[in-house]
């Protein structure tokens, strides 16, 4: 098999960390929104959260942006070295989230922290995913 550039390792961030992140994102957010009650955490959340499938569109959409600077962040990086690490992709997760809730406020800033750390964990995911499929080095 052909080895592929940097320049096509970057664009497979890229289009990894914006098209499939905030469907990774909006999953979690899914599965935690239901699972809350069953493991009786129910009450951590806010009260005024709209219903799951309301809330599971609105991280969605949300989550485009910051899944977008994290791209930004991590293809210069890409274009480098051919790969990042998972430490860097946590990162740019976590500071992507908090960038994006400055600039576009969420409608529960109480969560900020909670997506912050799901944005660190998916960005790890995505990581690992784009090393198993070969894409980084």
């Amino acid at each position: 098999m052909q080895d592929i550039s940097n320049s096509q390792r970057a664009l497979w961030t890229f289009l990894m960390f914006t098209l499939a992140g905030p469907f990774l994102g909006a999953l979690a957010v899914a599965g935690a929104l239901i699972l809350a009650p069953v493991f009786k955490l129910a009450a951590l959340l806010p009260p005024s959260l709209p219903p799951v499938g309301a809330s599971t569109v609105t991280s969605f959409v949300w989550s485009a942006i910051p899944a977008t600077l994290a791209a930004i962040a991590l293809v210069p990086m890409v274009l480098r070295r051919g790969t990042f690490g998972w430490v860097a992709a946590a990162a740019a997760g976590v500071v992507a989230v908090a960038a994006a809730s400055v600039i576009f406020p969420l409608a529960h800033p109480e969560l900020r922290f909670v997506l912050m750390v799901l944005a660190g964990i998916v960005a790890v995911g995505l990581r690992q995913i784009l090393a198993v499929a070969g894409i980084i080095r």
